[in-house]
């Protein structure tokens, strides 16, 4: 069956429109999306860059103050140690004993002690040494003359050596020995304390170099019949 030509127009024309009416129907019901405006957030990147910047560091000149403190320190305590020591290879305070009491001991039991002081005691000194012990060092007229009545007539002491100016020996008190050496004419005087259980007085007045130890007498040659 075919349609008028007027009639054929019409149908499309109303096509047309339906589409058009549709499309306007959407868009009263959709509203067109706005644009709004967006915030960007802060990114981890900025945030580990402002709490590294807002910690302190140390500047260079802080650095340097700290390295010249360590290293000026150092050099002060060798220059002690090298100016503690006199020529005769002593600490200055031992050679400075060793000046008035050279009568009574040898230089070598000087170079064992390490240090002397005053013992609280006017005109008395105290010396020790790791190997040697303690020693008391005393310059006294007096105390020189006492000293060598009590060695030389007390039945407790013995004497070793005897040259009328110089007089070394030993008294014992229990167990406990007192080694002495005594120069009359200088009046200086010098001790140690040691055990008699573990030393022998004698023996190591001998060993320090305080008396010169007697040489063995010879044997006499037997009696042969002839």
């Amino acid at each position: 069956m075919r349609f008028p030509r007027p009639a054929r127009v019409t149908a499309a024309t109303a096509a047309v429109l339906l589409s058009v009416g549709l499309v306007a129907c959407g868009s009263e019901d959709e509203p067109a999306p706005t644009t709004e405006p967006t915030t960007t957030a802060p990114t981890a990147t900025t945030a580990v860059t402002e709490t590294t910047t807002s910690s302190p560091t140390p500047t260079t000149e802080e650095t340097s103050e700290e390295t010249t403190t360590r290293t000026t320190r150092a050099p002060e305590t060798t220059g002690t140690t090298v100016s503690s020591t006199s020529r005769r290879g002593v600490p200055d305070d031992v050679a400075e004993v060793q000046k008035i009491f050279g009568s009574v001991a040898p230089a070598s039991l000087f170079r064992q002690f390490e240090s002397c002081n005053d013992s609280g005691i006017s005109n008395a000194w105290e010396c020790s040494g790791p190997e040697v012990g303690q020693f008391q060092f005393f310059q006294s007229m007096s105390k020189a003359a006492s000293t060598t009545q009590l060695i030389t007539e007390l039945r407790s002491s013995r004497v070793v050596e005897d040259t009328g100016r110089k007089v070394v020996g030993w008294s014992t008190l229990g167990t406990t020995a007192v080694i002495t050496v005594v120069d009359n004419e200088e009046g200086l005087v010098m001790q140690q304390m040691v055990s008699s259980d573990r030393v022998d007085p004698q023996e190591r007045i001998y060993e320090l170099g305080l008396a010169e130890q007697p040489s063995a007498e010879p044997e006499e040659p037997a009696d042969t019949e002839t």
